[in-house]
């Protein structure tokens, strides 16, 4: 067993961390810290979370630049043009090569998103917004037991949260509460964006799932799973004001504070099927 005080505070079994104590991860590394308590002042060794910089690039052109983990940034990437409104889902991308902490993307220029590529290729930034807000209409069903049940998988499937306490984590499950892509990441946008890119990799249909993640329900977290097409966003967190006007305007289902047995439907009340 280490001396991470973290990962001891956060562990459920001796066997869980003895399986996970061999297991290397990019997403982290030790570091040794003073850790100072009522009782002991004394060097130990924690684990403690990557963040890298890396540049994103579609069709020659520099679009944003991520502070995230080090892994899956291909899913990253295709998530972030996603859920940002830049493309659509079905968007036909030609290549993603990663390559010094950079990710470059060819786009096939569609006429569907002429406008959006258009506007990239002239500003490179990522201010482009539809000028509409996108509506939900789904009949997707969720009920109110399967939706706790996923969100309390965030703290045991999120490993590296376990070990750094510096991690979101975010899935993308199915009406039947199963998990069909997981990730984490440093930044909570991060980490939807690459939940969300995996899942488009894996061609599946997010109008019929439910996006559960970690941390606050920011508008602009809101507003990725507006334009990824999901019917339902969940967190065990709190929301604001902002996001609540924009799930009401697009019509997508909003929870916060899920919490057995309890949580908020801030909206879009009908897909939460609650006997």
């Amino acid at each position: 067993m280490s001396d991470n005080w973290y990962s001891n505070k956060n562990m459920k079994t001796d066997v869980f961390w003895k399986d996970e104590e061999s297991i290397s991860s990019p997403l982290y590394v030790p570091m040794q810290c003073l850790e100072v308590t009522d009782v002991h002042i004394k060097q130990i060794n924690v684990d403690v979370i990557v963040e890298e910089r890396v540049d994103l690039f579609v069709n020659n052109v520099h679009i944003t630049t991520f502070f995230a983990s080090p892994k899956e940034l291909k899913e990253l990437a295709v998530g972030f043009l996603v859920c940002e409104g830049f493309i659509d889902s079905d968007t036909i991308i030609e290549s993603i090569v990663i390559e010094d902490h950079k990710i470059y993307c060819r786009i096939d220029v569609g006429s569907q998103e002429l406008d959006s590529l258009t506007h990239i290729e002239r500003c490179g930034t990522t201010s482009y917004r539809k000028d509409k807000v996108k509506i939900i209409d789904s009949d997707a069903q969720f009920h109110k037991d399967t939706i706790i049940d996923v969100v309390e998988q965030l703290k045991d499937k999120g490993k590296t949260w376990r070990r750094t306490g510096g991690a979101h984590t975010s899935f993308v499950c199915d009406r039947e509460g199963n998990i069909l892509t997981a990730c984490e990441d440093v930044g909570r946008a991060c980490a939807v964006d690459k939940t969300v890119g995996k899942a488009i990799l894996n061609r599946i249909d997010l109008t019929d799932c439910a996006l559960i993640t970690t941390g606050r329900l920011a508008s602009t977290m809101v507003s990725k799973a507006i334009n990824a097409g999901f019917p339902l966003m969940a967190s065990k967190g709190a929301t604001v004001r902002e996001s609540v006007e924009l799930a009401r305007k697009s019509g997508i289902t909003l929870l916060a504070f899920v919490r057995r047995p309890n949580m908020y439907i801030y909206s879009g009340e009908q897909r939460v099927l609650l006997d």
